[in-house]
């Protein structure tokens, strides 16, 4: 091989190594961030392309084991109360349930209370009942005031009636000429 081959072949490793050990840095601070390890953001971080990582089966696979090893619960980050992301998943899914039985209970809560006011406000507008037999008595008594009204107007009408008659007759006699 020749010296300027083995330069060039030289320092695109050096360069490739560097890029390994910028990405590594990028996953570690990432991971101490408490930022999650995708590829895409990583590559970013170390001014790589994606490509890059995806051409390094073995960095990708370093990343994947750093990823597991920062969401695996250990003995001591359990002692502590520590947290991880699969607990943090956990209680948002317990969180989103708890939600939706409060939201359940919530409604059913609203249909009872709307039925309950609307029995109240219908109580409120009926009368009790010894009061319902007096305004029944006075509705009948009501009516049968009407129907009297009624005869009496029906019986005026008809005395009106007569009462024009006779008094379209006495004009027509009076009216009449006289022979």
């Amino acid at each position: 091989m020749s010296a300027p081959r083995e330069a060039m072949v030289a320092s695109r490793r050096l360069d490739s190594q560097l890029k390994r050990e910028r990405v590594v840095a990028a996953a570690d601070a990432r991971l101490a961030a408490g930022h999650e390890l995708s590829i895409a953001a990583i590559a970013r971080h170390a001014g790589v392309s994606r490509k890059f990582i995806y051409t390094h089966p073995d960095l990708r696979s370093q990343i994947e084991q750093r990823a597991r090893r920062a969401t695996a619960p250990t003995n001591e980050s359990a002692a502590d109360g520590g947290v991880t992301v699969a607990s943090l998943q956990a209680d948002l899914a317990n969180a989103k349930a708890h939600n939706s039985r409060l939201r359940q209970q919530l409604r059913a809560l609203e249909q009872r209370f709307s039925e309950a006011l609307g029995r109240d406000i219908a109580e409120q507008l009926e009368p009790p009942a010894e009061r319902r037999d007096e305004l029944r008595r006075e509705l009948q008594d009501a009516q049968a005031q009407v129907f009297e009204l009624q005869e009496q107007l029906a019986d005026a009408r008809e005395e009106l009636d007569a009462v024009r008659e006779i008094n379209r007759e006495l004009l027509a006699q009076h009216n009449r000429p006289v022979h």
